[in-house]
């Protein structure tokens, strides 16, 4: 007999109940501690039982408990399961018994399930998302140390080594030279922590073959790439670009009866990181790059500069998805740009971990891997080892950006 389980998971306990076919109660709700889950899916589940759990903190821990012993783990979308969120008589026990009755009747709407690498990928993403936060926030205090004293550096930045010596020789009372040393210890601490966590995106981005792909777009480095990656999966969910934009969130909201339709803000779906990415890759595209210039400066003139940057981060997505689906190359490409990019990446590596012999080879290598071969051969190295072009690329470059093997992917954004 199929039964189908409804779990209300919280953080120390989850409330179980289950219905059959024709969503009677077959097995009351019942309260399960989180330190018995184990135990209790090896009693009570087989392989024809079909479990939903909503998304919370500690969803993908108890999805991997229950897929050892159930058949189907469906993961649902808490913020469209509305029956339970507007009910107005509302329990834990209520709670368990409605999900499996959406369930049984395939009322469930489920998001996809990422796999272990990529959830742990997301994980050290926002890690390091997280301590560029609290470097943000330890530099803001020192500013505002230095705001009650009225004082400016004189430096171009406090916190080079000019700045952090005449920050240590400000007169301060012993109580605010204790707070200076305390914020300068996290500050220290914090950078250094993210220089670990750097390395090891570092180091994870040249295990995907993708990255390099989507580093060909200007405003896109190693980290953006393998952040973005975390956040989409596999591109192969997406049937279009549109719906990859949805995902994200970057298309706008609209509100349809009968003959009126009103289109407004964006709908702000999905992970707020991945829009941060994108809007992130937008103004550095549009600063380095004179086709994303050219774009923004006609969206800006006709709706202002926050709805511009917000459709360039969208044309990008469109992109992303263009590269990932066709395989493509950057129609758009800069090529010294992304020869740095790719020269620091290397360098960001670390000699001992880089997977090819030299940064010069790994450089090749990627550029072997995007279809860029004709750049990967004239390579050179100049006398303070910066990679660059051999004069006769490099004078063909510049008097025609579109070379035929980039003509192979006009992305129509």
């Amino acid at each position: 007999m199929n039964r189908y389980f409804g779990m209300d998971t919280h953080k120390k306990f989850v409330m179980v109940a289950a219905v059959n076919t024709e969503q009677q109660v077959i097995i009351e709700p019942h309260r399960v501690e989180m330190a018995d889950l184990v135990s209790w899916t090896e009693r009570n589940l087989t392989s024809q039982d079909s479990i939903v759990i909503e998304v919370t903190a500690n969803t993908w821990h108890i999805y991997d408990i229950l897929t050892a012993q159930a058949g189907k783990v469906v993961v649902a979308n808490p913020f469209k399961t509305r029956i339970i969120a507007e009910a107005r008589i509302k329990s834990d026990k209520i709670d368990a018994v409605i999900l499996a009755r959406l369930l049984a009747s395939r009322f469930i709407c489920d998001v996809w399930v990422p796999s272990t690498s990529v959830r742990q990928h997301r994980v050290l993403v926002a890690h390091r998302a997280i301590l560029s936060k609290q470097i943000s926030q330890v530099k803001n205090r020192i500013h505002a140390l230095l705001t009650r004293h009225n004082c400016s550096c004189p430096e171009k930045s406090v916190f080079s080594t000019q700045g952090r010596a005449w920050l240590d020789s400000l007169p301060m009372t012993p109580i605010e030279q204790l707070e200076r040393a305390h914020l300068l210890a996290q500050l220290d601490l914090l950078q250094t922590q993210r220089i670990h966590a750097e390395r090891q995106i570092a180091q994870l981005a040249a295990q995907d073959e993708r990255v390099p792909r989507l580093m060909q777009i200007t405003g896109i480095g190693y980290f953006a790439a393998f952040a973005i990656l975390a956040a989409i999966g596999n591109i192969q969910r997406f049937p279009s670009p549109k719906r990859l934009a949805s995902y994200a969130g970057l298309v706008p909201s609209l509100h349809q009866s009968g003959d009126h339709s009103y289109s407004g803000h964006i709908t702000r779906a999905g992970s707020p990181n991945l829009r941060w990415l994108l809007v992130e890759a937008a103004w550095s595209a549009v600063r380095f790059d004179p086709h994303w210039q050219q774009v923004y400066e006609g969206i800006q003139r006709r709706r202002g500069s926050s709805i511009a940057i917000v459709a360039i981060a969208r044309k990008l997505l469109v992109v992303v998805w263009h590269l990932l689906s066709n395989h493509s190359t950057y129609y758009y490409l800069q090529p010294q740009i992304f020869v740095r990019k790719l020269q620091e990446w290397a360098w960001r590596i670390g000699r001992k971990e880089l997977p090819s012999t030299s940064s010069i080879a790994f450089v090749q290598d990627r550029l072997y891997s995007v279809g860029l071969s004709d750049l990967a051969t004239g390579l050179t190295t100049n006398r303070k080892g910066k990679l660059q072009f051999e004069r006769q690329i490099s004078t063909q470059l510049e008097k025609d950006a579109k070379l035929p093997s980039y003509q192979s992917a006009l992305l129509a954004v």
